[in-house]
């Protein structure tokens, strides 16, 4: 099923989503008022605002999100392409037993060869790991 990118690959940027997520929380932590200023709708969703996303770390705060951005840069096209259908199944936009419809609905996406868009998600980890059980990619721990 995935011949670019490597489950391992695909659990690596989950992992590092993760920590970038507890960055951010600390982050958010110690902020009390702040003005977000206009703040967008997008369809069919709350309202969101920048909070909403890992944009709002810069380099520095999140050593996670670095790794993530770098790592996710130093993918070919066609890994981000792959990483990217993994989420959109994760995300529930696909079954598991579609996957050539998330692939190439991953490679019809505006950016689909850059990672802008897959590393400010806040739910990346949870898209990624949902999206390699959707697709019947994570063994099974022993006895479950």
């Amino acid at each position: 099923m995935l011949k670019q990118i490597s489950v391992d690959t695909v659990k690596q940027a989950a992992d590092l989503a993760y920590e970038a997520v507890a960055d951010r929380q600390r982050f958010l932590a110690g902020m009390r008022n702040i003005d977000l200023g206009e703040q967008t709708s997008e369809r069919g969703s709350r309202n969101p605002t920048d909070l909403d996303a890992l944009s709002i770390l810069s380099s520095d705060a999140s050593g996670a999100l670095s790794q993530l951005n770098r790592m996710l840069e130093d993918l070919t096209p066609e890994q981000r392409m792959e990483l990217r259908a993994v989420m959109f199944v994760g995300r529930g936009d696909f079954a598991g037993n579609q996957w050539d419809r998330a692939l190439d609905e991953a490679g019809r996406a505006p950016d689909a060869t850059h990672y802008t868009d897959i590393a400010e998600r806040i739910d990346l980890h949870r898209d990624l790991m949902k999206g390699l059980y959707e697709l019947d990619l994570l063994k099974k721990k022993d006895g479950q």
